[in-house]
């Protein structure tokens, strides 16, 4: 096994590094012809067609939201936690 950056991986006594490779190379022969070799195979239509539809049925918007901060902030009741924006700031930046 290659060292990466100069680590060098745990010694597992049970482990036989070249055990696999073996295993690989007949995998990986043309042993089998295009017919014969497994195909993996996915389908994702019908997921995604239900997620859209779903999707489709959410506002873009929560305009019953928007509407009470427009108001808070006209009438002055709108209260800023200076605190916990700064927390959140520094959370999202760690995030990235």
């Amino acid at each position: 096994m290659a060292e990466i950056n100069n680590i060098k991986p745990p010694l597992q006594p049970d482990l036989n590094p070249t055990r696999n490779v073996a295993e690989r190379k007949s995998l990986t022969s043309s042993s089998l012809t295009p017919a014969e070799s497994p195909v993996d195979k996915v389908s994702l239509s019908d997921t995604l067609s239900q997620l859209e539809q779903s999707l489709a049925e959410v506002p873009v918007v929560d305009t019953a939201k928007v509407e009470s901060i427009k108001q808070a902030i006209e009438d002055g009741s709108y209260q800023i936690d200076s605190q916990e924006l700064a927390r959140k700031m520094i959370d999202f930046e760690g995030d990235l």
